[in-house]
């Protein structure tokens, strides 16, 4: 099913959405790092293979993008790092604990940045589910 063909202005919107976050202060290997974490969870291969060539081309070493699936087995990730992907994992699994999980946040993130980092991992799995669900 060509579902951006079939629905072009909501899927547009998701797309529109996810661009607009080209001009976050979110630091973007830090964002191509918690996209594709998020697509690993969803296991939508075609959004990993698109974020691995973007983390690549942002400078994230290969090392890093290997282990970024045992992530918190890892001592490759800094703490903005390690406190991003656990929100993108919290949020993804909507796990119970989340006001825990935000106020570690505040420590290295601005509320503006707390923000794009959530509507990145919203966005991502909303652009995954479509893509898994409706498979073009």
């Amino acid at each position: 099913m060509n579902y951006a063909e079939i629905s072009k202005d909501t899927v547009s919107f998701l797309h529109k959405s996810y661009a607009s976050l080209q001009n976050s202060p979110l630091n973007p290997p830090l964002r191509a790092l918690v996209e594709l974490r998020v697509s690993q969870i969803n296991g939508c291969a075609y959004c990993c293979g698109l974020h691995s060539q973007e983390a690549r081309k942002l400078g994230i070493e290969q090392e890093k993008l290997d282990a970024l699936i045992g992530w918190s087995n890892s001592s490759l990730f800094t703490e903005e790092e390690v406190v991003a992907l656990e929100w993108a994992e919290a949020i993804t699994f909507m796990e119970s604990g989340l006001a825990e999980k935000r106020e570690a946040l505040v420590e290295h993130f601005s509320d503006r940045e707390i923000v794009d980092l959530t509507a990145a991992i919203a966005i991502m799995n909303a652009l995954n589910r479509m893509a898994i669900s409706l498979k073009e």
